[in-house]
């Protein structure tokens, strides 16, 4: 009967220990930073980006010397990105050329940096303090990496948001100009003409000089104004209203 026990007794530690090592082989596994990241990457796929940030996080924080922190931070920023949590993916895109310098994800999360305030740009009447910071990010990034492909698109996202800035003015001396207040709406034209030479509102902000004038009765200075614009590589639009004022200003001459 003692012996029985003893047996038993045996048998059960044995079945303690076995279960004790498959629970630290399980362990094991669940502190491996490739398991935590590569099932960042499954939430990644069921577009569950919570808990995608929640294991990248992991791989970040725990385990720091991993080969993989570098793809994990990038994934971090990327699954905030997917989530429209742009500000936040902006910090988290900087971390990884920031800590990350000499990582293959740099490049990609300068420009993805860049990208973030890109999108919460929003439309020109409003606020543009994150469009000024786009083209800032956008512009370093280029200067970091001058040959990397993704410069031209970067140029693009200037271009489109250099034009809103310009817009964003031109509205103003429009709302001036229509008020009367010719000196803050020449004001503004010209910041469009100092400022952004290149955009399209450029020659729109020649033709409302031209008007201000015309409404002023300063007829030779605003055909100067005109002839510029119904010169210049222009839409039909923008020509016929500026050839319209030439006609008027010849009238106004003839009488």
């Amino acid at each position: 009967m003692k012996y029985a026990y003893n047996f038993l007794l045996m048998f059960l530690t044995l079945a303690m220990l076995s279960g004790c090592s498959t629970l630290m082989k399980k362990n094991d596994e669940l502190i491996d930073a490739d398991f935590y990241f590569e099932r960042g990457m499954e939430m990644v796929k069921k577009t569950d980006y919570t808990r995608a940030v929640e294991n990248f996080q992991i791989v970040v924080d725990s385990f720091p010397g991993s080969t993989i922190v570098d793809h994990a931070q990038f994934m971090l920023g990327q699954s905030h990105y997917n989530s429209e949590e742009y500000i936040t993916a902006a910090y988290e895109f900087e971390r990884v050329y920031k800590d990350y310098p000499s990582s293959k994800w740099a490049p990609e999360a300068h420009y993805h940096k860049a990208l973030c305030y890109y999108m919460e740009s929003p439309s020109a009447r409003l606020d543009q303090v994150n469009t000024v910071m786009a083209i800032g990010e956008f512009n370093r990034f280029k200067d970091t990496y001058p040959r990397n492909p993704q410069v031209e698109e970067a140029d693009k996202k200037i271009e489109e948001l250099v034009a809103k800035l310009a817009y964003k003015d031109y509205l103003s001396a429009e709302l001036y100009r229509k008020m009367k207040n010719y000196e803050a709406a020449l004001l503004y034209y010209n910041y469009i003409l100092r400022d952004y030479p290149r955009s399209v509102w450029a020659n729109y902000a020649r033709l409302g000089i031209g008007e201000v004038h015309f409404k002023q009765e300063e007829y030779e200075t605003a055909n100067t104004w005109f002839q510029l614009v119904f010169n210049a590589e222009v839409d039909d639009d923008l020509r016929k209203k500026a050839e319209k004022r030439i006609e008027d200003i010849v009238k106004k001459s003839a009488e």
